[in-house]
């Protein structure tokens, strides 16, 4: 099966805290999307790796995708080493997407910095046609990045708005973490965190004259084939006017 996007999540619930409105939006458009979660979560203070597992497949149905699989790394010991670069290079080669999506290491938790270099690493290496992994070299031709803690002014923002509710119930379907019920309260399952989360989607699609926005980044120059697939925010608000009538 090739994929048209594959996201790579450090932990089950990264890739529907950061991006997954733009996954849901392009999944509803007809596109092949996937998940990735590089561990099963299983340090984390609340649920377990098996809980966690059918959380995050409740949240794929939710969301759409084709396909959610789960490396299985070390949780709070991602490290950009080649034995656990093999993995992450099999799993690109495999699906051969047309864009990979990976975190940016903007916060302070290990494994979301280590993820933004082991996802970076592993796409570029895919294309070595001698390098010891499993499958055919495959190189993704775009890779960005994503969202998770912190912020940075985007190079990108994809409005989600009409998805937007769709992104938070595939956020609550990982009851173990948001849900305090029963749980350990931490920094996640604190309502603030999830009302941080809304006001940084309706902040970054305030950039574009939209209700929510998800911000991308990219570390390379990109090519367009067609100057007409471009909005921007004054092209929205005429749209915007004239349905109004």
């Amino acid at each position: 099966m090739q994929l048209d996007i594959l996201a790579f999540g450090p932990h089950p619930d990264d890739v529907e805290i950061g991006i997954g409105g733009t996954l849901i939006k392009h999944a509803r458009m007809g596109y092949r999307v996937g998940i990735v979660d590089l561990t099963a979560g299983e340090a984390g203070t609340n649920g377990t790796a098996e809980v966690r597992r059918r959380e995050s497949l409740a949240a794929a149905e939710i969301m759409g995708v084709a396909v959610r699989d789960c490396l299985g790394l070390p949780d709070a010991r991602l490290e950009a080493t080649e034995a656990m670069l093999v993995p992450v290079i099999e799993v690109i080669r495999r699906y051969r997407p047309r864009i990979v999506l990976g975190p940016l290491s903007l916060d302070g938790h290990p494994d979301h910095q280590r993820a933004e270099q082991l996802v970076k690493d592993a796409a570029h290496k895919a294309g070595f046609r001698k390098y010891p992994a499993g499958g055919e070299s495959y190189r993704p031709p775009v890779i960005l990045q994503y969202l998770l803690g912190s912020y940075r002014e985007p190079d990108l923002v994809v409005d989600i708005t009409p998805y937007y509710e769709d992104k938070m119930r595939a956020i609550a379907a990982h009851a173990s973490q948001f849900d305090v019920r029963g749980n350990v309260e931490t920094y996640v399952n604190d309502p603030a965190f999830l009302h941080a989360i809304r006001a940084r989607d309706m902040f970054c699609g305030s950039m574009v004259q939209a209700v929510y926005g998800e911000p991308l980044y990219t570390s390379h120059q990109l090519a367009i084939d067609d100057l007409m697939g471009l909005r921007g925010w004054r092209r929205m608000n005429e749209e915007r006017r004239q349905m109004r009538g």
